[in-house]
């Protein structure tokens, strides 16, 4: 089975699209351009949950601890 080249990138990719939303909605701020903004705000909305996802995706499961936890 072929290695993935794009996975330890991956946290990377999330990281550059988080920031990539934020200045979408930064300049869609800036420029006021109305029902237009709407579409820049769904697209980086978009674009933050996606990046978010691959940002985190590989995190592993924190040990459970407390009653009911296996030993």
């Amino acid at each position: 089975m072929a290695r993935d080249p794009y996975r330890p990138r991956t946290p990377i990719i999330g990281m550059v699209m988080v920031f990539l939303a934020l200045a979408i909605v930064g300049v869609t701020a800036y420029l006021h351009l109305g029902w237009w903004s709407l579409i820049g705000y769904a697209a980086a909305a978009v674009i933050a949950v996606v990046g978010g996802w691959l940002l985190f995706k590989d995190v592993p499961e924190p040990p459970h601890s407390g009653p009911g936890a296996g030993r």
